[in-house]
């Protein structure tokens, strides 16, 4: 019994010993145990910093470069990604850097890339305590990327929300046709072929390549829409890209076939001629400021004599039949006629207009020395008003025999290469006709109509052509082709690289 009491005793006293060195222990090392502790928590919180700043950096460089695309302006793109990082994210004291291009990494020096800089001081609660600073800057970066995401274009439609409206029976030419059905149309009971890519801004519903809902709206119109009579009629193309949806997507292939080229619920495209100023004198080559009224031509089939047009000012141009020769230049065209209210109409005879360029405009005193009034109105789009039905500013008979109309020789202005050039205030059709069953006339250029509607109506027709419109409508009987031998700029897509 003495026993067993002095070994509990004994463990007693050696407990008690033990139990103060370890508070010994605890007391001379708790010091770096709260500087561990607040090391972590501190460096935690840095690293939390630095993933949110991150973060919205690479928002700012996709921005950025989205900006980039539509505008085209390093300055506005660089104020795009100031302001998503000081304003929208409410980091007013975080430092903003753009460099275009990179400064460094692997794409440094490309033009393609933006490179991103946010530096921001971070608070930390218990390095101060222990002598370190009390504040931190976390540097972050990125680079975002611009690349061409489909082909060259043939054609851009350009309106987000167009106006429904109707056209009446152009007799002979035309029938009547139902109303706007979406941004881009293919109707008839041919096919058409477009060499290059279709890119479509109209933000109307309809389905997408997968056949999923996409856009604002469920019902028509869409922001494409082909209404087949044959199976093998629609729209072919090497890429069809839009910013909404299309009606069905199996009316729509890739030219030569291969998977499926349509692309729905995009960004849309800018426009390429967006910064294109109305003609004026010196602007381009043969331009003049020679007023002579309206013209209208009417002379014998095949044989004439020739009438010959002069670059100028016009009130209307009308060709009913004979020969018709217009000088290289510029056509200003800034009325209509007083029956058809048509300003240019093309319809029979013979017509040769090579190196010309006809600028319709709904504005009766426009100067054509300073470009007044549209020149102040290039980035006005014009109101809707939602018209039932309008009557086309030009009218033409594309299959003339042995006719040509080729688009204005400009080399080294932007230009170069323009057929029909229409004012952005202008909404009215421009409509055209090519028959292309016996000896086809023949038909280049670019046609530019910022926020009007082109219909074309072919009938085995081959264009060497180009559209920048607001919208667009292809009437075809038998197949259509669209190859333009000078394309369009392709859509680009923003890629975040680093």
């Amino acid at each position: 019994m003495l026993l067993k009491t002095y070994r509990a005793g004994g463990a007693r006293r050696r407990r008690r010993a033990r139990s103060g060195k370890i508070l010994v222990l605890l007391a001379i090392m708790l010091p770096s145990l709260c500087a561990v502790a607040a090391l972590t928590v501190d460096l935690s919180m840095l690293q939390s910093s630095h993933q949110h700043l991150q973060q919205i950096t690479d928002a700012a460089a996709t921005a950025a470069a989205r900006e980039y695309v539509d505008s085209g302006d390093k300055a506005l793109s660089a104020e795009v990604a100031r302001s998503m990082v000081q304003q929208l994210n409410g980091m007013a004291d975080a430092t903003v850097q753009v460099n275009h291009p990179p400064l460094s990494g692997p794409y440094a020096g490309s033009p393609t890339h933006l490179e991103v800089i946010c530096k921001r001081q971070a608070d930390t609660y218990f390095a101060s305590v222990f002598g370190g600073p009390k504040l931190n800057e976390v540097t972050t970066r990125a680079v975002a990327g611009i690349e061409a995401t489909t082909s060259n274009a043939a054609i851009m439609v350009l309106d987000p929300d167009p106006p429904n409206f109707q056209l009446g029976a152009l007799t002979p030419l035309l029938p009547p046709l139902p109303a706007l059905l979406g941004g881009f149309e293919v109707l008839g009971a041919g096919r058409v072929d477009v060499e290059g890519a279709v890119l479509v801004n109209t933000e109307f519903g309809g389905r997408d390549e997968r056949g999923r809902r996409v856009g604002r709206t469920k019902l028509p119109p869409y922001a494409v829409a082909s209404t087949p009579l044959l199976p093998l009629s629609g729209l072919r193309a090497k890429d069809i890209y839009v910013v909404g949806g299309v009606d069905n997507p199996l009316n729509y292939g890739t030219l030569g076939g291969g998977p499926s080229c349509l692309k729905c619920n995009r960004f849309p495209s800018p426009d390429p001629f967006a910064k294109l100023s109305p003609p004026t004198l010196g602007a381009t080559p043969q331009t003049s400021a020679t007023s002579h009224g309206g013209k209208t031509v009417i002379g014998l089939p095949l044989l004439g004599p020739p009438v010959t047009l002069r670059p100028g000012v016009y009130d209307y141009i009308e060709v009913v039949s004979g020969i018709a020769i217009f000088e290289p230049g510029v056509y200003v065209i800034r009325g209509k006629h007083p029956l058809t209210q048509i300003s240019l109409q093309i319809v029979a005879g013979t017509v040769v207009a090579e190196g010309v360029m006809f600028y319709i405009t709904d504005s009766p005193n426009y100067a054509i020395a300073s470009g007044a009034p549209d020149v102040a109105k290039m980035n006005v789009r014009p109101p809707a008003n939602n018209l039932i039905t309008l009557l086309p500013s030009t009218l033409i008979n594309i299959g003339l025999l042995n006719s040509k109309m080729t688009g204005l020789n400009a080399p080294g202005t932007p230009y170069d290469g323009m057929l029909i050039y229409q004012a952005r205030t202008d909404r009215r059709p421009i409509v055209l006709v090519q028959e292309g069953l016996l000896l086809p006339g023949t038909f280049k250029g670019t046609v530019y109509s910022k926020w009007g509607h082109v219909i074309l109506v072919g009938a085995n027709a081959d264009l060497d052509a180009r559209f920048v419109v607001g919208t667009m409508r292809i009437v075809t009987v038998l197949n259509t082709r669209i190859s333009p031998k000078i394309p369009l700029p392709p859509a680009y897509d923003v890629y975040l690289k680093e």
